[in-house]
């Protein structure tokens, strides 16, 4: 795990040659910018044709999902001052020998006609799809910063989607995307494009201020890797937990090969899985077999938090899931990651046999790096287990004189309960208690005071979840996220029929409310 985490070296291809032949200035022709309708294949193809690079894919893939999403038309904003591309020509191509450019393309896509003459005045109509900067000519990665709404059939599967405001000749438009960036492969690698995500994720919560793509470079502590810094070859795992450190997002580690089992062991909690061994008996790596990998990333990314995998030669960062039918009944858990060198919104369709769209083989799975707000102290892990243990004992002792109580007790006997977890802050979780819960309950979480961010555990029923319906909770645990993970400190238990809230004293006032499901939680860090 001390080796950099990159990806190999862009593969040349003939489309990046030619680049001497474009004429001094044209990159920055015509100003302010091109309007083109992409009404035809050959549209989409001229676009591409654009912008050749080593590496084709990540930007085919950007324009794979502009298009998906059905964009019409494309307004290609030029002599862009974009603060990435910047901080990357100032920090390394500044100092080279050869001449750059020092501005990159800016390229909008939109579900409707935009006339060239009215791009100060675009209809409220528009279907602002997101945007896409493209580094000038002879940079190795051509893709800089990039918003672009989740393609059709994912848009309920991607968890960590961030809203920005976009400035556009004078115009603010919004979009809802992940982030992400192709790295240039001299100033910043695979490891870098991955943290400056899940970074940018951070910023645009206002939970810490921006850095620009240089920085995760430059600030890096080189004396960690046994690589040069410039040009830089990687980041170590230790060099991207210092480096989110120093950013004010400090992580959380995990060693794939070595995951701990939640304890208290929850109810209707599947076995630990059994270690999978090779023709000569040896254990394979976890990143092969091991299934409690699949609980550990969810509870972050229920929670919005992207996960960086790495895997000791590449990078990447998970950025939602979402569950299929196993053919072998029940469901499985299919991934959706930002990969620098394949594009973003990519399918996970197995993790223990992890092959890319374009057939690339990625080794196991061996390091989760997950950068989190500096307050939210207390695991996730601990939390679900005394969660799903405090959550079985309260139904069991109350179900006597709450009756309604037992819904809790009886899905569990019929091995239908399941466990989600997600982190929030407490501001998000009372504001949206009204719309998914009775009322009774959703008044007594308003008024009661709550530290900025609170872990949610959430008593699931499966049978209801696998149905389709979102009102399949029949009652949670919420937790102080400072509490220790010794000791995690219940703010609010609730089981059917009944609850209990914490006050700033430590008693706990009882609640009788409604038995009735009610609506899944979602993450806010507002």
């Amino acid at each position: 795990m001390s080796r950099p985490v990159r990806a190999a070296r862009p593969r040349p291809t003939p489309r990046h040659c030619g680049w001497a032949d474009v004429r001094r200035g044209a990159w920055e022709d015509p100003d302010p910018a091109k309007v083109r309708i992409l009404a035809h294949p050959r549209d989409w193809t001229w676009l591409l044709g654009q912008y050749p690079a080593r590496n084709p894919d990540p930007l085919k893939h950007c324009l794979d999902v502009a298009k998906a999403a059905g964009a019409l038309t494309v307004v290609i904003e030029t002599r862009y001052i974009d603060p990435d591309f910047r901080s990357e020509y100032v920090a390394f191509h500044a100092r080279a020998f050869s001449t750059h450019y020092d501005t990159a393309h800016r390229l909008h896509f939109f579900k409707g006609p935009i006339s060239p003459d009215r791009l100060w005045e675009i209809p409220v109509d528009a279907g602002y799809l997101g945007y896409m900067v493209v580094r000038p000519p002879t940079q190795l990665g051509r893709v800089g910063r990039t918003m672009l709404a989740p393609p059709p059939g994912l848009d309920d599967a991607v968890l960590t989607t961030i809203q920005e405001n976009v400035h556009f000749f004078g115009q603010t438009i919004s979009i809802r995307a992940v982030p992400f960036m192709e790295q240039d492969a001299q100033l910043d690698r695979c490891a870098h494009a991955a943290a400056w995500v899940c970074h940018y994720v951070a910023h645009r919560r206002g939970i810490v201020p921006r850095r620009p793509i240089a920085a995760f470079n430059l600030m890096s502590n080189p004396s960690m890797s046994p690589t040069r810094p410039v040009p830089s070859e990687g980041l170590t795992v230790g060099q991207l937990v210092e480096l989110f450190r120093v950013f004010d997002l400090p992580a959380r580690l995990y060693d794939v090969d070595a995951l701990k089992t939640v304890e208290p062991t929850p109810p209707c909690a599947p076995p630990d899985p059994i270690p999978v061994v090779d023709a000569n008996g040896k254990q394979l790596h976890g990143g092969l077999w091991n299934t409690k990998l699949f609980g550990t990333i969810c509870r972050y990314l229920n929670s919005g938090i992207p996960v960086l995998v790495g895997n000791g030669e590449h990078a990447f960062v998970l950025v939602g899931y979402r569950r299929t039918p196993n053919p072998s009944g029940g469901s499985w858990i299919e991934f959706v990651r930002q990969d620098d060198q394949l594009g973003p919104y990519q399918p996970v369709k197995s993790v223990f046999n992890d092959v890319g769209v374009n057939g690339y083989r990625y080794s196991p799975w061996t390091a989760l790096v997950v950068p989190l707000p500096e307050k939210l102290w207390l695991p996730p892990e601990p939390a679900e287990g005394v969660g799903a243990t405090f959550l079985q004992q309260i139904a069991s002792m109350v179900q006597a004189a709450v009756p309604d109580a037992k819904a809790l007790s009886d899905c569990i006997s019929a091995g239908a309960l399941a466990f989600r977890t997600y982190a929030t802050s407490a501001n998000h979780f009372k504001d949206e208690a009204m719309r998914r819960m009775p009322n009774a309950v959703a008044r007594e979480y308003r008024m009661a005071r709550f530290p900025r961010f609170v872990w949610v555990v959430e008593a699931v029923d499966r049978r209801a979840r696998d149905a389709g319906r979102t009102d399949c909770v029949l009652g949670e645990a919420v937790f102080d996220s400072t509490s220790s993970e010794l000791d995690p400190k219940g703010l609010a238990f609730h089981v059917p029929g009944y609850a209990l809230i914490a006050s700033t004293k430590g008693t706990y006032r009882e609640l009788r409310c409604p038995p009735d499901l009610y609506q899944i939680g979602t993450a806010g860090w507002e």
